[in-house]
């Protein structure tokens, strides 16, 4: 399960928009109203009839550490933005979804017609054949991407804004802790997107978001994708087995901004780069596959904070909390071989240990 299979031949990437180039920004910023984020499906995918629980990647993030002490994210309601969710599923079916909306085709009960909210909603919340990271946690399930795999700036602004107020009453007490955004797309540093501000104003709240550093590591643009972009967002590359970094996982930049300007600890992007080849899950139609991308690595994090919060109340929610949060997701991140210290560009600040940062919190 090491080698990254080839793509399916009848299983495209969905072409990503062009990164705005410096003199372009004035003209960015007519066309803000329109931007389009694509949902980061460009993951290969190979359905599997009989599929092998990735217990590698519960044990090379300690995982499986925190969930043998008994931790299986209980307490903790965690926000996916994606393409909806097969809760027909046999091992979704126990899920608790305690909030739901439709800002594609605005339909009243949860579905998935394309496939990538499903395997997401598998690697947090699978119960059955599969399990994952924190499958008791609570869900809120937004879909903002629609069967194409794309979707707009504003909506998927308005899916963030809802995961913060699913009753929409104007009090974010029912509002997730953890945002989880398999999603990305061009960032937008002078005037910024919808998407970048719901995020800003999640974080405002003390909600943890976590999202995908992108999958442009073979033609890279230099930086990670938006939201992840966003300074106190945590951003996920992907690794293999090996705790080898994903030849697709998009690396990081140290200065960003026009005009550029340094990152800082515990900001850097990525933050950090967890498994994200071959990760079995769930998929629409009571079926399974292997997923690759910096997707699934996101998700997978997700879950690790989802114990993490379960384990250490005092940070859902907790505006204060996200610096030290953050920091202690560093402090306790594996290093490998040949990584940059104390920041690499491609692996964060390492692989994310969850037993490791439970002391550190």
């Amino acid at each position: 399960m090491d080698e990254v299979p080839p793509p399916p031949p009848d299983f495209s990437e969905v072409p990503r928009p062009a990164r705005a180039r410096p003199w372009r920004f004035v003209a960015a910023a007519l066309f803000v109203a329109t931007a389009v984020i694509l949902a980061a499906v460009g993951y290969w995918l190979v359905t599997q009839p009989d599929i092998t629980p990735s217990f590698w990647a519960f044990n090379l993030t300690e995982a499986t550490t925190l969930q043998d002490e008994g931790l299986d994210g209980t307490g903790v309601r965690v926000c996916i933005v994606d393409t909806g969710i097969d809760v027909t599923h046999p091992d979704l079916r126990h899920v608790n979804v305690i909030g739901w909306r439709d800002f594609v085709n605005e339909r009243s009960q949860p579905y998935d017609d394309e496939g990538h909210g499903t395997a997401m909603a598998g690697i947090i919340l699978a119960r059955g054949r599969l399990r994952g990271v924190a499958p008791a946690a609570d869900l809120i399930a937004v879909k903002a991407i629609g069967a194409s795999g794309s979707g707009g700036d504003q909506g998927i602004a308005n899916a963030v804004d809802f995961c913060t107020d699913p009753d929409e009453n104007g009090d974010p007490a029912d509002g997730a802790h953890v945002i989880s955004l398999s999603l990305g797309g061009e960032s937008r540093p002078i005037v910024g997107t919808r998407t970048e501000d719901a995020v800003n104003r999640a974080l405002d709240l003390g909600i943890l978001v976590i999202a995908a550093a992108g999958n442009d590591g073979q033609a890279d643009d230099g930086d990670v994708e938006s939201p992840a972009s966003v300074p106190r967002v945590i951003a996920v590359g992907a690794i293999d087995s090996r705790g080898l970094i994903a030849s697709f996982s998009s690396m990081g930049a140290n200065f960003t901004g026009i005009p550029p300007l340094p990152r800082q600890d515990p900001h850097r992007k990525p933050e950090v780069a967890a498994p994200g080849v071959q990760i079995a899950t769930t998929l629409n139609g009571a079926s399974y596959a292997l997923v690759s991308g910096t997707s699934p690595a996101a998700a997978l994090v997700s879950g690790i904070v989802a114990l993490l919060l379960q384990r250490h109340p005092q940070y859902k929610q907790n505006p204060t909390g996200i610096g030290p949060f953050k920091d202690a997701l560093m402090a306790g991140a594996l290093r490998v071989d040949g990584q940059d210290l104390p920041h690499d560009a491609h692996y964060g600040y390492g692989i994310p240990q969850a037993a490791a940062m439970s002391l550190l919190l």
